[in-house]
């Protein structure tokens, strides 16, 4: 759906002004940061943790049945905000995702699950470079 039509869709009531405020897409302008504080948890990216003593820089997605179970982690580069109008803001990680196997049940070079649970990930290992972003949420 183009622009004109989300609008005639948004004049006639027949779309949300949410819907209407995301079709006219971000702001030109992008702000970046380098820590942010998202559902309860602070996260930082990995540069700005360097000289700390705790880590909050890690993700991990979750998959579905739909990519074989498969999860991903990875380590934040980039927090990108992007402001749409009516005030509505979408947060993005940038981030390098880790080589792990597509089925993380098994044993391979850059993946290892242990007996009490504890994940070992090769983080020299990087995949997934021309698709680096998830939603923040």
């Amino acid at each position: 759906m183009d622009e004109l039509q989300c609008k005639q869709e948004y004049d006639q009531g027949k779309s949300s002004e949410l819907m209407y405020n995301l079709s006219q897409g971000p702001d030109d302008r992008v702000r970046v940061f380098n820590r942010c504080f998202i559902n309860g948890f602070l996260f930082w990216t990995v540069s700005a943790e360097r000289s700390l003593i705790t880590q909050n820089c890690g993700v991990l997605v979750k998959g579905d049945e739909g990519t074989g179970n498969m999860d991903w982690y990875g380590v934040i580069k980039k927090i990108i905000s992007l402001q749409f109008a009516g005030g509505k803001e979408v947060m993005m990680f940038k981030c390098d995702w880790f080589d792990v196997p597509a089925s993380t049940k098994s044993k391979s070079k850059g993946y290892n699950k242990e007996q009490f649970g504890i994940i070992d990930i090769d983080t020299t290992c990087f995949t997934y470079s021309d698709d680096p972003y998830v939603l923040a949420t």
